[in-house]
């Protein structure tokens, strides 16, 4: 039971790729349009399989049967990748955990960031969702672009704020037993660290 919900939850390749004294400010899932291509997949091949059971032979029923089987696992397959595609930012960086069978995780320092961009189509806007894309210097890079995620204006707000030392993080989750530590840039008192006044 653990191991599938290792393959469900990518919390625990979240916490391998943290530093001891980082935290996680934001982990960003998809929206749910983002499965709705996948779904209908899933769907138009179980009714395909479903049709062709009354319409077909007997002889040949395992062809239906195999192309909606295939069918059905591909759209599977694609429900999985969505699911596990995560952005996170933390107080030092922005990762991207992504992949069901081979695991890829991608990350870039808040101080490389150049450029974000935030795009919100007509038809996401009722949704208030969005994509998210972040330049930087090398643009070939599995980081680079954030499609169909809640709030897009708040997340490059946020590592805008953090970018520059405007924000002090609240983080959203803990990992283990680790106390939440300070913002780098800041000490206890809440002043800047690297102000020279």
């Amino acid at each position: 039971m653990a191991r599938a919900s290792r393959l469900v939850s990518p919390a625990g390749d979240v916490d391998r790729q943290l530093l001891p004294d980082e935290h996680v400010v934001d982990e960003v899932r998809k929206v749910w349009v983002a499965f709705v291509g996948p779904a209908l997949i899933v769907v138009v091949a179980l009714v395909l399989t479903l049709a062709a059971l009354a319409t077909v032979d007997v002889d040949v029923l395992w062809l239906p049967l195999l192309v909606g089987m295939v069918g059905v696992g591909v759209g599977a397959d694609r429900i999985a990748r969505v699911w596990r595609d995560r952005l996170i930012i933390t107080d030092s960086r922005v990762m991207r955990v992504s992949g069901v069978y081979n695991r890829t995780a991608a990350w870039m320092p808040l101080s490389r960031v150049l450029d974000i961009t935030v795009d919100r189509p007509l038809w996401l806007r009722p949704l208030r969702s969005g994509h998210l894309t972040l330049e930087n210097a090398a643009q070939e890079q599995g980081l680079r672009e954030f499609r169909f995620i809640p709030d897009p204006n708040k997340r490059a707000l946020l590592i805008h704020g953090l970018r520059t030392g405007a924000a002090t993080p609240a983080p959203t989750r803990t990992t283990g037993s680790r106390r939440v530590p300070d913002h780098p840039a800041r000490g206890r008192d809440g002043r800047d660290r690297h102000r020279l006044t």
